[in-house]
């Protein structure tokens, strides 16, 4: 196996479950997810972060959205 192939990873990131590393060998992220892992390359991390962040600004506001309107109709003591 030539030196070139060899990964020299670089975790970025870790939690329960959940880690990102960085290879420099390869200039790829890795994502591993339980038992299942993902490897990009860098340009679709940086797509993946922009549609990841888009998402949750939509799901948090769809969240703000049903919240009021909970607390309105429950201000007319109705039910949702």
């Amino acid at each position: 196996m030539s030196e070139a192939s060899v990964c020299k990873k670089i975790l970025l990131s870790g939690q329960a479950g959940f880690r990102v590393h960085y290879c420099e060998s390869h200039r790829t992220i890795e994502l591993e997810l339980g038992a299942m892992s993902l490897r990009l390359d860098e340009d679709a991390l940086m797509l993946m972060r922009d549609a990841l962040d888009s998402s949750v600004t939509k799901l948090e506001a769809l969240h703000a959205t049903r919240g009021s309107f909970r607390a309105f109709m429950r201000q007319l003591n109705m039910p949702d």
